[in-house]
């Protein structure tokens, strides 16, 4: 394991990404069942789950180690499935995700 990533923060911060995903994948199919208060509680997990993802970004980004920077090319890859579009920077990707959940909260407010 490389220092970054046998870091007790990373390894910290990699358990509780782990953590939030694995809840945030066993509701994706409840959510169409979900009250107003509980669609909401699901996207403010996403907004947490958002801004750890963002911190451990900037944490790879800013080191000079060799994993750290190969799981950031991993991950900068993976954002493309997602629509990251070529050029276009992470930091940009991330305020379009933020604003999508922006959006659906909008439109659980409507609904």
């Amino acid at each position: 394991m490389s220092d970054f990533f046998s870091s007790s923060v990373v390894k910290q911060s990699m358990k509780e990404l782990g953590e939030l995903q694995e809840e945030l994948a066993t509701q994706i199919f409840l959510i169409p069942f979900f009250s107003k208060e509980e669609k909401r509680a699901h996207l403010d997990l996403m907004k947490v789950f958002l801004e750890k993802q963002k911190n451990l970004f900037f944490r790879m980004s800013l080191s000079d180690d060799p994993e750290a920077l190969e799981t950031k090319n991993k991950i900068l890859e993976s954002a493309k499935m997602l629509g990251l579009k070529e050029g276009q920077g992470i930091n940009e990707f991330f305020e379009l995700l933020e604003t999508t959940i922006t959006r659906l909260d909008e439109q659980i407010n409507k609904g």
